[in-house]
C-alpha cells in the first residue's frame, strides 16, 4: 500500500460521576502520514448524547490536509453518543473504519440501550447500520482484531490497518490518539480538581 495519511479519533477517559455541567467528554483527533504526527486537533462531544457524527466531523474537518480514511476507536463514543458510519462517511467523502481489539457483542449492546435509554430504538438503529463486523489479525501471535468499514471495501480496510500496525496489533494513528486522549482527560481532570 502507498503512503497513507490516517486520521484517528478516540475520546478521552470519562468521570466517574458526571456533574449535570460536566456532561462532556474530550475528543482527539490524530492525522499520521507516513507513521508520523502531523497534527493533533481537540474537541469534544456528550456524553451519552446523540452529537457523535456531528463532533466528529467538526474536528476531522478542521484538520487542513488532505487524508485517505478515518480511524475510530468503535462506533461509541463519549458512552453510548453513537457514530452512524455511513452517514459520517457520506459527510466527509472518505472511507470511515471503526477498529476494536474485542468482537463487539451486539446482544450485549442491545440490552444496554433498551435499559438505559428511552430512544433506544433510534440508538439501536444506527449500531445495526455499521454492518457487518470484521476479524483481521495484523500480527502474527497476536489476537484479532475486529472492524467495520464504510466507504470502502473490507480489504482496503485490512490493507490500511496492516500498514499502519507498527508496533502492536493496533493501528499506530490509533494507539497515539488513544495515549493521547486519556493523557489529556485526565490531566485536565487533575488540574480542575
Amino acid at each position: 500500500m502507498r503512503r497513507i495519511r490516517v486520521v484517528a479519533l478516540d475520546d478521552g477517559a470519562l468521570p466517574h460521576k458526571p456533574k449535570q455541567n460536566h456532561r462532556h467528554a474530550l475528543l482527539v483527533a490524530v492525522l499520521f502520514g507516513n507513521l508520523r504526527i502531523l497534527d493533533v486537533r481537540t474537541g469534544s462531544l456528550s456524553i451519552d448524547g446523540t452529537d457523535a457524527n456531528e463532533a466528529v466531523a467538526r474536528l476531522v474537518k478542521s484538520i487542513r490536509s488532505d487524508f485517505d480514511a478515518v480511524m475510530l476507536p468503535s462506533i461509541s463514543l463519549g458512552g453510548f453518543n453513537l457514530v452512524n458510519l455511513p452517514v459520517i462517511a457520506h459527510d466527509l467523502h472518505k472511507p470511515v473504519i471503526a477498529v476494536t481489539r474485542e468482537r463487539p457483542d451486539n446482544n450485549a449492546v442491545r440490552r444496554a440501550l433498551r435499559d438505559h435509554f428511552t430512544d433506544w430504538r433510534e440508538r439501536w438503529k444506527t449500531v445495526v447500520a455499521a454492518g457487518p463486523n470484521y476479524s483481521y489479525k495484523p500480527m502474527s501471535g497476536e489476537p484479532s482484531l475486529y472492524y467495520e468499514v464504510k466507504g470502502a471495501s473490507p480489504s482496503f480496510a485490512r490493507r490500511l490497518i496492516k500498514a499502519s500496525a507498527a508496533i502492536s496489533r493496533l493501528p499506530e494513528p490509533m494507539r497515539v490518539a488513544r495515549i493521547l486522549a486519556r493523557g489529556l482527560s485526565v490531566q485536565a481532570t487533575t488540574t480542575v480538581a
